[in-house]
């Protein structure tokens, strides 16, 4: 009988420690005011506490693998400028603005989602990745989610990797612009969508700009990947790509007027092919040939002349 009891103790004492344990670690954090993500509010000072960190109690430490992180501090900026520790969700705009900004150096990992714009028409999140920043997310990257508005900024040189869906302009309004490289390598992509299914009534504008990469893992190929207002453009060296061959699909979403290059809808500028890189489906602006070139020289010296002569 006391075998029992004792047995029956150390398994008590084993839940309830395992219980402790879960609720200590898993937290919501919300960072005070704005300033290096390593830091830790002393009450009055920026850092991170506890939700709602607006009460002058200080922080005990930074967020780990199973709190959700957030950034919405009046529009404050939080720097991520060394690889910090991985945290289950960053929010960024849950309520009121904030902004995460991902310098040289610096890496930043949520082990589920990011959020670019959490709730709230009068909140906007902003994740700008710069120059040698990484950002890694274990599942989906958000923009715009509950009616706030959501921006998202990848600079030449920085690294956004994510595994699992994109929901861009799911009710809010959401701006992509990507200079740098996204790679998504599980999921499908969704601009006013989060099920690549169905329109939610947002909005998403992807800028494909000079020297970006945007490369996806999946379309839709029935065209419901992208939806109302929203739609992609490419321009200068810009890239879009999908592995396999997905030039039907790209196509169609251009004859739709939803991808285009150098800001005009439709494929009056951009060409879409599996031979500029292989094994991917490639949508680029084209450079018309230097024959094309040479013609359209041909043609306006000749109007020069004639006209000369008309004179």
């Amino acid at each position: 009988m006391r075998r029992v009891t004792v047995l029956g103790a150390a398994l008590v004492l084993a839940i309830v420690s395992l219980l402790a344990a879960v609720e200590s670690h898993a937290a919501v954090y919300r960072y005070r005011m704005g300033g290096d993500w390593t830091t830790i509010t002393d009450g009055t000072g920026p850092g991170w506490g506890l939700n709602p960190n607006n009460s002058g109690a200080a922080g005990s430490s930074l967020p780990g693998s199973a709190d959700d992180a957030r950034i919405n501090w009046g529009g404050s900026t939080v720097t991520v400028n060394s690889s910090v520790p991985a945290v289950s969700r960053v929010q960024i705009g849950v309520d009121e603005s904030g902004t995460v900004e991902v310098n040289s150096g610096g890496v930043l990992t949520a082990d589920s989602d990011i959020l670019a714009g959490n709730n709230n028409t009068n909140a906007t999140g902003t994740l700008v990745v710069n120059d040698g920043g990484e950002v890694n997310v274990g599942r989906i990257l958000w923009a715009a989610n509950n009616d706030s508005d959501g921006v998202i900024t990848i600079e030449s040189g920085g690294v956004v990797n994510v595994a699992s869906h994109l929901w861009w302009g799911v009710t809010g309004t959401a701006t992509i612009n990507i200079s740098g490289t996204l790679n998504q390598t599980g999921g499908i992509l969704g601009l006013g969508t989060n099920n690549a299914s169905t329109a939610t009534g947002g909005s998403a504008t992807v800028n494909i700009l000079d020297g970006g990469l945007l490369s996806l893992n999946n379309i839709d190929d029935t065209g419901k990947s992208i939806f109302g207002a929203s739609g992609i453009d490419i321009s200068g060296s810009g890239e879009l790509r999908l592995p396999g061959d997905f030039v039907g699909v790209l196509t169609a979403y251009a004859n739709a007027g939803q991808i285009g290059g150098n800001g005009v809808p439709g494929l009056a500028n951009l060409a879409i092919d599996t031979t500029k890189n292989a094994g991917f489906t490639t949508a680029y602006v084209a450079v018309p040939e230097p024959s094309a070139i040479l013609l359209v020289g041909l043609g306006l010296t000749g109007c020069v002349v004639a006209r000369r002569r008309r004179n």
